[in-house]
């Protein structure tokens, strides 16, 4: 039994991560939830260092912090059949060079779904329409758990679990027990889309909307 912390979209908020450093003692697991690359105003060295960072954060937290694969951060480890809004090509061309190969196979090495306690947690959460495949045919569609969305067109599993990857003004259920988390994303001008909250899950069966100081 832990008490996690969940943390939505980062898109290159690298100020986050600091944050994270802040209260990472007060938790057995911090999870974040994918997209860690790519933002309206972000330069390609920005996701980069964003990438970085969190690969020396979970190096320093060993068995402590995990992160999940976001679409935007999929598409430049993979050859995906098209691109998504954001997607940089220098981003794609910097990952590729050979002192960041080693960022790159961190990349490639991250899960889709990470389950503790019960809670699945993935960037975009597990539906009943998903194949369950994770190679790129599975993945790289409006079903899988990198791309789902909470519309009529989705049907989350009924299973505890918490994702991002749509916008939302606070950390809310969809449905009992299924969390979407994406409170730090923004609109094209840099204002703040939702409230900043992140998401503590104690033993797997208590939810709480909480911020970072």
């Amino acid at each position: 039994m832990a008490k996690v912390l969940a943390i939505g979209d980062v898109h290159t908020k690298i100020w986050l991560i600091d944050k994270i450093t802040n209260v990472i003692k007060d938790y057995d697991k911090v999870i974040f939830c994918g997209d860690y690359a790519d933002d309206f105003s972000a330069s390609p060295q920005n996701t980069i260092s964003t990438w970085k960072a969190l690969k020396n954060l979970q190096a320093k937290n060993q068995g402590k912090v995990e992160l999940v694969m976001g679409n935007h951060d999929y598409i430049y480890v993979h050859d995906t059949p098209s691109f998504q809004t954001g997607y940089n090509p220098t981003t794609h061309i910097l990952i590729d060079i050979p002192e960041n190969k080693d960022l790159k196979e961190w990349l490639i090495s991250l899960p889709v779904i990470i389950k503790i306690d019960d809670v699945s947690y993935s960037h975009a959460g597990i539906t009943n329409e998903w194949s369950g495949s994770e190679d790129v045919i599975g993945l790289w569609n409006n079903s899988s758990p990198i791309w789902a969305r909470p519309n009529s067109n989705t049907t989350y599993k009924n299973i505890p679990q918490v994702f991002g990857h749509t916008p939302s003004k606070t950390c809310h259920e969809v449905k009992h027990n299924v969390w979407c988390i994406d409170t730090f994303s923004t609109f094209p001008d840099g204002s703040s889309f939702g409230d900043g909250s992140v998401l503590e899950i104690t033993n797997g069966n208590k939810f709480s909307k909480t911020y970072l100081k």
